[in-house]
């Protein structure tokens, strides 16, 4: 009786370690990117685990969704950076591995300058890197930012580094394109 007790142990710890062992092969193989959705501003915080993609878009199914689905406290934007350090080595809680053929993408939905909730995933996308804004009439913004992960390293879908990574670039080529018409000016006409 002794002796199958622990044999069911031991093959149990083996099939945890290789679980553990496959999760952590997945992340020194593939980069991860961030995945879930962030449902914005909401009062059912408590009700959260029942909900589906389907009940928060509603009409919109244009929308993407990925679970787990999550609710912030203060409302506010999720802590990206806090959540890898806490669940990096459960990469699969709340990422997905980058295959190849894909992009790690955030997929921002505002309304009239308030952020109504954002979706990280990885995704098939035909677009290169950087973000990328369509705004309507109504007061709605789609914002998709679109960035490859690097191996080892925290997802790279995560908080407005990426658009800020792009802006600083696009201010540089702004500055270097102004550069070089004010030198031509000057001197074309010296």
């Amino acid at each position: 009786m002794f002796s199958l007790k622990k044999r069911k142990k031991k093959k149990k710890k083996k099939k945890r370690n290789q679980k553990v062992s496959k999760i952590f092969l997945n992340f020194i193989i593939d980069p991860y990117c961030f995945r879930f959705t962030w449902i914005g501003p909401f009062q059912g915080k408590n009700n959260i685990a029942q909900l589906t993609c389907e009940q928060i878009r509603e009409d919109l199914t244009y929308i993407p969704c990925r679970r787990p689905i999550v609710a912030t406290d203060n409302d506010g934007i999720p802590d990206t950076t806090d959540l890898w350090l806490r669940h990096k080595n459960k990469p699969n809680k709340f990422g997905c591995p980058m295959t190849p053929g894909q992009a790690c993408v955030k997929y921002t939905y505002t309304y009239n300058k308030g952020v109504q909730n954002i979706t990280y995933m990885c995704a098939k996308v035909n677009a290169t890197v950087g973000c990328y804004h369509q705004k309507y009439i109504s007061g709605l913004d789609v914002e998709v930012c679109v960035c490859e992960s690097q191996l080892g390293a925290m997802p790279c879908n995560n908080t407005t580094k990426l658009t800020n990574k792009l802006s600083r670039v696009v201010l540089l080529t702004i500055a270097i394109n102004t550069f070089i018409t004010l030198y031509h000016k000057i001197f074309k006409y010296s």
